[in-house]
């Protein structure tokens, strides 16, 4: 029976952990290794979780792990240290914010190895504060390098969350970014190339929560589109000796154009960091 690594970072959550942590922890399917990784939340959100295991799920507590990272290094850097403890055949992130269906694992396992898939791709319910929902949905795409295609103009939803993936996937190491904006694009781009097959699982299984207003001040939008344009040019560095070969062989000249046009507009300051890249 394949076995299946749950990652979960955790930072400032006490309102939603233990809503998490249950869904996560409640799966249907028997084999699931359990990675909490406490990225130095400085709110009760460990204690929770903590005393959720011991009062609901102390059967489970020897395959559940909680790493405490030394120092807050950020979602993307939490989601590597989880993958670097994954064992499973399979990998699935949840945001612990957020909540997954009982069966979602044991129908993402039955879809992954009835198709010899690498990647499965889910729908998902986005839940908003007011009670109302929506169901986030992806298209089919015909190859795993199509979908990153299209994750890269968005036309698709870029989520490491709303993908079921592989783990063989990560090795040899993928580019793991420094900040959180467009970390799931920049992660999604590297795993869809290296995959033979994706298939899509046409059912909502996760719940997204959307806790604050969509639209963004410029301001905002500038640091964002700055992050972005940071997380782009460390993952062009990051295989700039073997780019031909690497998981962004077709993508990175326009990765690379699109960080220098944000420098432009957002973030000049840029240019002095990465001078070799101006």
């Amino acid at each position: 029976m394949k076995t299946v690594s749950i990652i979960v970072p955790v930072y400032k959550v006490e309102k939603y952990i233990e809503q998490c942590a249950r869904s996560v922890l409640s799966q249907s399917w028997p084999t699931i290794q359990f990675i909490f990784v406490d990225d130095c939340s400085p709110d009760r959100s460990i204690e929770l979780l903590e005393a959720l295991i011991d009062s609901e799920f102390a059967a489970l507590k020897e395959r559940i792990t909680i790493i405490r990272k030394p120092v807050n290094e950020g979602l993307p850097q939490a989601r590597k240290t989880g993958v670097a403890a994954a064992a499973g055949e399979y990998v699935l992130h949840v945001d612990s914010d957020d909540w997954i269906e009982p069966d979602a694992v044991a129908k993402l396992v039955g879809k992954a190895e009835e198709n010899g898939a690498d990647v499965v791709y889910f729908f998902a319910w986005k839940e908003f504060e007011d009670g109302r929902s929506r169901v986030i949905t992806d298209k089919v795409f015909a190859t795993p390098q199509d979908f990153a295609d299209a994750v890269l103009v968005h036309d698709a939803h870029p989520s490491v969350v709303l993908k079921f993936w592989r783990r063989s996937l990560f090795s040899p190491e993928i580019f793991f970014p420094r900040f959180g904006q467009a970390e799931d694009m920049v992660q999604s781009l590297q795993l869809l190339d290296r995959a033979s097959k994706a298939v899509r699982l046409p059912e909502p299984l996760y719940h997204y929560r959307r806790t604050d207003a969509e639209a963004m001040s410029r301001n905002r939008r500038g640091k964002r589109k700055a992050q972005q344009l940071r997380n782009y040019l460390d993952l062009y560095l990051f295989y700039k000796d073997s780019l031909e070969t690497s998981p962004i062989r077709r993508c990175y000249r326009k990765i690379l154009r699109q960080a220098k046009w944000w420098s432009l507009l957002y973030d000049r300051s840029a240019r002095k960091e990465y001078p070799d890249l101006f």
